[in-house]
């Protein structure tokens, strides 16, 4: 089967990738950054207070806007993401 799939150009999806391609995030940061997403979005849901939850959700798209204007690349964007997602939400 792998021989088959060879063949139709598949053989690459097969073979871990180590290394990212230039230019592509390391999946373990996308992961992880996708990750401290779903934390932020249970945390700001279960507020409460709806405006807490207002309050909080408007922090997290405030972060998610601006991490394209950051000027640094996206696994850089995306580690400073995480560490002010992990942040506690009163110290940001």
């Amino acid at each position: 089967m792998q021989a088959r799939l060879a063949q139709l150009g598949a053989s690459e999806m097969l073979a871990p990738n180590p290394r990212p391609a230039p230019g592509r995030p390391d999946e373990e940061i996308v992961y992880a950054a996708l990750d401290a997403i779903d934390q932020a979005l249970e945390q700001a849901l279960t507020a409460r207070t709806e405006i807490q939850q207002r309050w909080q959700l408007n922090q997290l798209r405030g972060l998610l806007l601006t991490l394209p204007h950051s000027g640094l690349g996206l696994e850089a964007s995306l580690r400073q993401l995480i560490r002010l997602l992990q942040t506690p939400m009163m110290d940001r």
